[in-house]
């Protein structure tokens, strides 16, 4: 009986850490390619957070019939940064105005190949969230 317990106890220990890990994988993951939402080492933008400011600054192109009609705020844009880096599936997760959400979308996918996220020390595919910022 006390054989039994342990066996139990050792494949439940076995098995918890798995699936703690696979709540973790993004509900686009395929067998073939998992994506991750957690992940140990988060994906870098080239230069880090202050050259991602710096990109948007540079890069933002503001509308002119949302700056007409001065229309404003903060669109979430979700996307993958593949295990290359490569940006992948951009969409906006949280809009404010047509106009602005394409913007933003264009602004993220001509981003540069970002520093890849890293799980177990491998280089894996993740979704990431990110706020693009309208302020007139």
């Amino acid at each position: 009986m006390r054989t039994i317990s342990l066996l139990f106890l050792l494949v439940g220990a076995l098995w918890l850490p798995t699936q703690a890990q696979q709540s973790h994988l993004d509900s686009s993951s395929t067998q073939n390619r998992p994506i991750f939402t957690v992940v140990e080492q988060q994906p870098e933008f080239p230069g880090g957070m202050n050259k991602l400011s710096q990109y948007f600054r540079t890069n933002l192109r503001y509308p002119e019939a949302a700056r007409k009609a001065r229309i404003q705020g903060r669109v979430f844009i979700t996307f993958i940064v593949s295990e290359d880096g490569a940006i992948q599936q951009v969409y906006a997760l949280k809009s404010v105005d047509p106009e602005l959400d394409a913007e933003a979308v264009r602004l993220v996918q001509s981003m540069p190949n970002w520093k890849p996220a890293r799980q177990g020390g491998q280089p894996v595919a993740c979704r990431y969230n990110i706020p693009v910022n309208f302020a007139l």
